[in-house]
């Protein structure tokens, strides 16, 4: 009956749910912010690919005293 697909869709979105939401106390906990990296611009991304490429960990942050000197 309709009913029975109407439970086990609840169901399911809430377990999508919950897998969405859980992220965030676990980062605030690790990181102590909601998200581990802000990936909403291009910008940002060519950060983290530049992390990577200097440190190979787009988590380990470098300024400018990363940077090789030109020769």
């Amino acid at each position: 009956m309709w009913f029975e697909q109407f439970y086990s869709g609840m169901i399911t979105m809430a377990w999508v749910a919950g897998a969405c939401y859980m992220s965030y106390p676990f980062n605030k906990w690790d990181v102590g912010r909601h998200y581990r990296r802000d990936y909403c611009t291009p910008a940002r991304v060519a950060l983290s690919q530049r992390d990577h490429r200097l440190t190979g960990n787009q988590y380990v942050v470098k300024g400018l005293e990363g940077i090789p000197e030109a020769q």
